[in-house]
């Protein structure tokens, strides 16, 4: 099925976003001062967007495990429920309404207790000191061991000076390439410094030879907002916005030669015909059995200038605690329960745990499962060895520097969507179009 390339980076973002879940209920917008249920339980506030079954399962067992509590998850979707457990696919309204009603609620002083902040201004949240230093939490509480969680995913969550955002499980994103077109034509990659325009030069050789039908790559917005992504706070600190600049330009036509050149394609009909895209290693059993494929070949992606900054490993299902909460003491005893080793080895976390014996668990049963397992079909199942080794590079790679994090206000995404599109087409200039998002962004920023 086709799918336009605007659209195609969107609805990743909201695949991404879904995980960041958890089930409706009749609760007070405010965290308190009513946090008692009528017969006498303390309330924790869960806002979320959308629901997830692996929130509700973990309030469920919390709850069972501690009946003077309950977990009141409150979900913000524009769209109502279809009915008969169907709902209406997420959308950029979903998005607009979930950010502004928390946002208003939290900086206002009341709010929920605890906030998925995947797709809030935790920059704003932060100067405004309306949310908790989990760092002050770790110190204070001896039944919290650091040492059981990855602590390169802990430490790339840090905001300035602490960690305002817990992550309850993380990704990698990798470059997917068609290994075997690649040995085939001799083409060698190093991953560590290429660029955009090696990127362009590779394709074109290997369009040539496998032939027209192959597709480069798809999507150009995809790759831009990916940039802008990965290079947040070098366009956007702290009110200073410097999108009307080289480096932004440079990219912007980079990729519109590489679309003009049809290097990368508007859209896609048949995904074995892609040469590269954009993947993730996003669950223990998956990443196993992508990482044995041998038609499968994974790298960093290109950059600009050839200065790699380290594989993109990108927490998800990140949540606060609100400094104005009523039940901090019980908000902060559900986060732990949702990082434990039995809640993070329920098989309804998507992505990998945060909780490092939980991951290592995940991996094992999938190991000792691929014989069983039908989507490790196509796959040749490998002796020990080999499967151990295989075991060993994913774990290497969790534990890898990841790259530093990147607080994206979604709006600014929006933005650049909407000006780019006009450069793309060949409507506007480069330097007319970095001025227009520079100057739309500025006046956003500062409003």
């Amino acid at each position: 099925m086709k799918k336009t390339m605007k659209t195609q980076w969107t609805f990743l973002a909201l695949a991404a976003l879904m995980l960041v879940t958890a089930c409706s209920s009749k609760t007070n917008p405010d965290a308190g001062p009513d946090i008692k249920t009528p017969d006498g339980k303390k309330t924790v506030v869960v806002s979320v967007m959308s629901k997830d079954a692996f929130l509700e399962n973990a309030a469920k067992k919390f709850e069972e495990l501690n009946p003077d509590i309950h977990i009141e998850i409150k979900e913000h979707l524009a769209n109502p429920d279809l009915g008969n457990g169907m709902r209406a696919a997420l959308t950029k309204a979903d998005i607009e309404k979930y950010v502004q009603t928390v946002t208003t609620e939290v900086l206002s002083g009341k709010g929920p207790d605890l906030i998925a902040m995947d797709l809030l201004p935790e920059d704003k949240f932060i100067e405004k000191k309306v949310l908790v230093n989990f760092n002050e939490k770790f110190a204070k509480d001896p039944s919290f061991d650091k040492n059981h969680y990855y602590q390169n995913i802990l430490q790339s969550s840090w905001n300035g000076d602490g960690l305002y955002s817990m992550p309850i499980s993380f990704y990698v994103q990798v470059m997917q390439a068609n290994a075997e077109l690649l040995k085939k034509h001799n083409v060698n990659i190093d991953d560590q410094t290429w660029t955009w325009a090696q990127f362009a030069d590779i394709t074109k050789k290997m369009k040539e030879q496998a032939g027209k039908e192959y597709s480069a790559f798809v999507n150009p917005y995809q790759i831009m907002a990916d940039f802008i992504t990965d290079n947040y706070a070098t366009f956007v600190q702290k009110g200073n916005v410097s999108f009307d600049s080289d480096p932004f330009r440079d990219m912007m036509n980079q990729v519109k030669k590489m679309y003009d050149e049809k290097l990368i394609e508007a859209s896609y009909n048949d995904m074995g015909k892609m040469l590269f895209s954009l993947s993730a290693f996003n669950d223990p059993k998956r990443s196993l059995i992508q990482m044995l494929d041998p038609k499968k070949g994974f790298y960093m992606k290109p950059t600009l200038n050839g200065q790699g900054n380290g594989l993109e490993l990108k927490s998800f299902m990140n949540f606060g605690l609100n400094s104005q909460s009523k039940v901090e003491k019980e908000a902060w005893e559900f986060l732990k329960f949702m990082l434990s080793e039995e809640i993070q080895t329920s098989p309804d976390l998507n992505g990998f745990p945060v909780n490092k014996d939980a991951t290592e668990a995940k991996l094992k049963e999938a190991g000792q499962s691929l014989d069983q397992d039908e989507s490790a079909a196509d796959i040749e199942i490998p002796d020990e060895k080999t499967l151990n080794e295989t075991l060993q590079a994913i774990q290497n790679i969790l534990n890898s520097k990841p790259q530093e994090k990147n607080n994206v206000d979604s709006k600014v995404i929006d933005i650049f969507f909407e000006e780019f599109d006009p450069f793309l087409k060949g409507q506007k200039s480069a330097e007319e179009t970095s001025k227009l998002i520079q100057n739309r962004v500025k006046t956003y920023l500062n409003e």
